[in-house]
């Protein structure tokens, strides 16, 4: 056993006043437990507070990623479609140009005849 603690605060036995130092000292050690038992309900608590808090950012996290994947996925789709749809486009510009030169020819071929 350390009897460091009361040789420092009692520097004698039996001496007169001694009690008080102790007393004090007991008081100082109750008033520090107390202290360390409500750090250590407010370390609980925040512990509980941060583990709710990860689970809700980790939940986050999950969601984004599978919206992610859901966005890959799409852009994976439009890029596969999108070479037919350039022919199809391809292929509708010539007809349109096609349709507009007979359109024109016709036009070209009504405006020389003279109406009645």
């Amino acid at each position: 056993m350390d009897t460091g603690f009361l040789r420092c605060c009692v520097p004698a036995p039996r001496r007169p006043g001694t009690g008080g130092c102790f007393r004090a000292r007991a008081a100082e050690v109750e008033a520090l437990r107390g202290a360390v038992g409500a750090l250590h309900r407010q370390l609980e608590g925040l512990r509980d507070r941060r583990s709710g808090e990860l689970a809700k950012y980790q939940e986050r996290v999950a969601e984004l990623e599978r919206e992610i994947g859901e966005a890959e996925q799409e852009m994976a789709r439009c890029l596969r479609e999108y070479p037919a749809l350039l022919r199809l486009r391809m292929a509708l510009d010539a007809e349109i140009a096609a349709y507009r030169e007979m359109l024109e020819g016709e036009e070209l071929r009504l405006g020389s005849v003279a109406p009645p």
